[in-house]
Formats: C-alpha cells, structure tokens, sequence
C-alpha cells in the first residue's frame, strides 16, 4: 500500500521544545555562549506526526494545543508546515503550553531535556470521542495521562472488537510507570524503551524481549529499540535484530525514538514484516540524527535507498 493511502492518529504530547545548541555539555555554575537558539514543538505524538508527514503519510494529531499564546501559535504553524492535521486536537485555553528546554552538545549531538508543563491539561477522553476512527490505517499511543488513557484504550479496544478488519494499535512505553504493565496485552506493537526495561532490571535487548514478550496478547509484536546498538523486536514469526545505521556525523538526536517509532508504524501498515520494518525503522532513526530537526528526513533517505516502495 502507497503511504499516500495510509492515515495514522496519534494520541499524545505536544509541547514547545527551545533548543540550545552548545559547543558542548555546560559545566556546572559558569556562564557559557549559546551557539544558536531554536523554538519547534515537540513531544513524543508532534514528532511521530512530523516523521510520517516527511515519509509522505497522512497523519491526524490527537493532543491538548492552546493557540491563543504565543508559544501554541508557533506550534500550530510549525507542525501545519509538515501538512500535519490538527482539527482533532483539544482545544483549550488559560494554560501555557508546556516547554522542553533542550541543550543540544554539538560534540557528539546529545541531547539533555529540562520539561516544565506547570498543570497542563492533557488530551481529554471527550476529545477522543468525537473522532470517527474508520478513517484510520492505525492508531498510537503515548503512554502518559493515564486518568483519560483509562478510557481511551479500552474504548478502541470496543470498538475494535466489533470489526471485521480492526485497525492496528500501537502503544510507546517511553518512561517506566507500573500503570503502563496493565496495557501490555491491549496493542498489536508494543514499543518498550530502553530506560523502560532498565528500570525493570532488563539490561539487553534479549532480556528485554524474554521479559516483557510473555505480557502481550497473542499475535502482538513487542519492539525494544535500543539506542546505539539498534532494535530487536519478537513475534509469533521469530526474533529479530537490526543494528544502527549512524550518519556520519551525529547532529541532534532529540527525536531519534520517535522517528524510530513512526519507520515501525508506516513499515508494518504498508505490509512489510516484522524484520524489515525492523531496519527501515533504525535506518529512519539513523537519518534523523544527521539532521537537525525533521525537514528533508524523506530526501535523506531518498538519497540512501532507504525508502520504502
């Protein structure tokens, strides 16, 4: 299927990201130069958004904006640049935008976050309920904002159930919560980030995958990206390995696991297998951090054969 045809909904976070890039990591109480400043959105559902966009998919965005503030009116503009549709977010207003103030090392392309949200309203549950989802290809989901996740996924779980061809769902397990466990068996993919099992004593990919695989429902794939030693993913079709594929200089990694994440999704709804979705992921991954920011991700991996037919 032609990623024209594919249309994915993201459910999650959109914030502000100030990106300060930096000869290199501050050392503590001294003054130094920022290099340059820049202000993008981010958050981990923006940024899947703006991946599939640039790899030519269409994407709806299901989070909380606020645009009459300064720091939303740029996001809106930003993530609309990419051809992201936001009529399904939820609307609020006499809140800030959360920001992310990101020192980027331009020695090695690290990336430290510093997130402030103050009390921000994330996505509701009645947001979600004025989406029609049979308009979709698939589904993902940030796992955070459990109060209105605790109804969102089992209401897409309703309705799926129902369905002669039920839309894939996907859910990211970024930052260990013992709330996120009871989830496992709800999505086809599960993502599991590398602190994610660490937090739970799983030191490799391989421990990783015995551990967590044994939670899913029978037939999901369980996807453990694993930094600078590539991924490793499980399913009822084996287990599989891919390394990285590093630009030749690392530019920004913020974003890498959600570029990763989005290589996963639009691979797996075009039909691909598990084990080339696998490495289409980490080559969408590796591009990322030759780049700063998304735009031209699509034409970096145009010009490495990476693309998918």
């Amino acid at each position: 299927m032609d990623g024209n045809d594919l249309k994915f909904l993201c459910i999650g976070m959109v914030c502000l990201d100030e990106l300060l890039y930096c000869k290199y990591y501050p050392i503590e109480d001294c003054l130094q130069r920022v290099l340059e400043r820049r202000l993008r959105p981010g958050g981990n559902a923006g940024n899947n958004c703006k991946v599939l966009s640039e790899l030519k998919a269409k994407c709806d965005l299901l989070g909380s904006l606020n645009i009459n503030c300064t720091s939303g009116r740029i996001i809106k503009e930003h993530l609309e640049s990419f051809g992201i549709n936001l009529d399904k977010c939820d609307y609020i207003e006499g809140y800030e935008v959360p920001i992310a103030t990101c020192i980027i090392n331009e020695e090695n392309g690290s990336r430290t976050s510093l997130y402030y949200s103050e009390e921000w309203p994330e996505v509701s549950y009645e947001a979600f309920l004025k989406i029609d989802l049979s308009q979709y290809s698939w589904i993902h989901l940030e796992m955070r904002n459990f109060d209105e996740l605790d109804k969102i996924i089992p209401k897409i779980a309703e309705w799926n159930s129902g369905r002669r061809n039920p839309v894939p769902v996907s859910l990211e397990m970024e930052n260990y919560d013992e709330r996120c466990m009871k989830y496992m068996s709800y999505g086809d993919v599960i993502f599991v980030s590398k602190d994610f099992a660490r937090d739970l004593g799983y030191n490799s990919m391989s421990a990783a995958l015995d551990g967590f695989y044994g939670l899913l429902k029978p037939g999901a794939s369980l996807v453990v990206p694993w930094g600078e030693e590539g991924a490793a993913a499980r399913s009822p079709g084996g287990v599989f390995f891919s390394p990285a594929f590093p630009p030749e200089k690392v530019v920004d990694t913020l974003g890498a696991g959600d570029s990763f994440c989005a290589g996963i999704m639009l691979a797996l709804a075009k039909g691909r297998p598990l084990e080339q979705s696998l490495r289409f992921a980490c080559q969408v991954a590796g591009a990322k951090v030759g780049l700063r920011g998304f735009k031209g991700l699509g034409e970096v991996l145009r010009q490495r054969g990476a693309l998918l037919d």
